[in-house]
């Protein structure tokens, strides 16, 4: 854990955003702060003598993580859907960013950094699938069950905890973020349904009166009941793999999207071996489901596509057809910028294995397509094989 000391942060909310400076450029100050408050050592009473001091420091680290976690939340709150795209990409990604300062703060007090957090992590997902689907490797899913664990009182074996205080209001605010991140993401809501119906169930005997949340529970039961009947059939690949202790779905999931993020970033830093090599991985990883479910195509065609790109900065040109061609076979590839990338990538490819006949095909087709193409690779492609569009 790095020993930086955090730098000061405002004890109260940062001003709000003028006309030369938005939210996000307010959040990307705030980030590199909120990140030194998350990665310092927590303060620690070592002695008698210190203790009162070390109190003290502790209450103020506390309150700093409460302010900065809804100093996040405010700022994010009023970005539209690209500029949230980019808050949870941003550094080491706002949801890891919440879940390192909930993770720092002070676990005997933790309530109002958990309310604040769970509202945090609902302005990073409302009307943002990418804030969505990150929150799977963000660990958010883990935190809300270990959240209404906590504020149900029950024990390890699901039992409610004799005399124990509850916290319906966290509870409820609990499930109103779990709604969020898979209200249009079937695979957090399907990861969801396998650990949270235990916590539905005892929030209807622990909060009996509870109405508000009783109507949050039952969208949450309806829409996992949706989700399940469309995905029977990976359901029950899921469960005869985890039967017989070979896989876990969701956990190759959670590095299937660690594997791709890894192989895009040695990409943009042209490391295209190590690339290869994560996406790769990361197809391996989910091979074995995606004839059960289409919820995975988005990500497969993300890993083909990267996949091809750097296959063809390394000269594997085999592999770079093999991903290219399944991608321009596919109904899904419809996206006229996308078609145009992979005809590029397919058509350098077919040269540099020899097919130049099928190499000046395809790249004709890439000119017809996009007849105004100013890309100065592939128009010194053509003209070097002598090919235009009327061909």
């Amino acid at each position: 854990m790095s020993e930086t000391k955090p730098l000061s942060l405002p004890t109260q909310s940062p001003p709000l955003p003028t006309a030369a400076s938005s939210n996000f450029d307010l959040y990307t100050k705030l980030y590199t702060q909120a990140y030194c408050l998350a990665t310092a050592p927590y303060p620690i009473v070592d002695d008698a003598k210190g203790k009162e001091i070390i109190n003290k420091q502790q209450q103020q680290h506390q309150k700093k993580i409460i302010i900065t976690i809804n100093t996040i939340a405010k700022l994010i709150f009023g970005l539209d859907k690209k500029q949230k795209t980019r808050v949870v990409l941003h550094g080491e990604g706002a949801l890891e960013l919440i879940m390192a300062l909930v993770n720092q703060s002070d676990h005997d007090q933790a309530t109002l950094v958990q309310t604040s957090a769970l509202k945090a992590i609902k302005t990073c997902v409302l009307r943002n699938p990418a804030g969505r689907s990150r929150c799977r490797s963000a660990g958010v899913l883990t935190y809300i069950n270990a959240v209404l664990q906590q504020s149900l009182n029950l024990s390890d074996n699901g039992n409610p905890n004799a005399n124990a205080s509850t916290d319906v209001t966290l509870a409820e605010e609990a499930f109103t973020t779990l709604a969020a991140l898979s209200l249009g993401d079937d695979l957090n809501a399907l990861e969801a349904s396998t650990n949270v119906k235990p916590y539905i169930q005892s929030s209807k005997t622990v909060f009996a009166d509870a109405k508000s949340m009783h109507q949050k529970t039952l969208y949450l039961e309806t829409l996992f009941g949706a989700v399940e009947k469309e995905q029977e059939k990976l359901l029950k690949r899921i469960k005869v793999m985890s039967d017989a202790d070979e896989q876990s779905f969701f956990k190759d999931l959670v590095d299937c999207e660690t594997s791709i993020r890894k192989g895009f970033s040695h990409l943009q830093d042209e490391k295209y071996a190590l690339s290869f090599e994560h996406y790769n991985h990361a197809m391996k990883l989910i091979s074995p489901f995606v004839n059960d479910t289409d919820l995975l195509n988005d990500m497969v065609g993300e890993i083909r596509i990267k996949r091809a790109q750097v296959a063809l900065e390394l000269g594997k040109v085999k592999e770079c057809l093999e991903d290219t061609s399944i991608l321009l076979e596919s109904k899904d590839t419809a996206d006229k910028g996308s078609r145009a990338h992979l005809l590029k990538m397919h058509g350098k490819a077919l040269i540099l294995a020899g097919k130049i006949k099928e190499g000046k095909e395809t790249l004709a087709k890439l000119m017809i397509i996009c007849p105004q193409n100013d890309d100065a690779e592939v128009a010194k492609l053509l003209e070097n094989l002598k090919v235009d569009a009327d061909e």
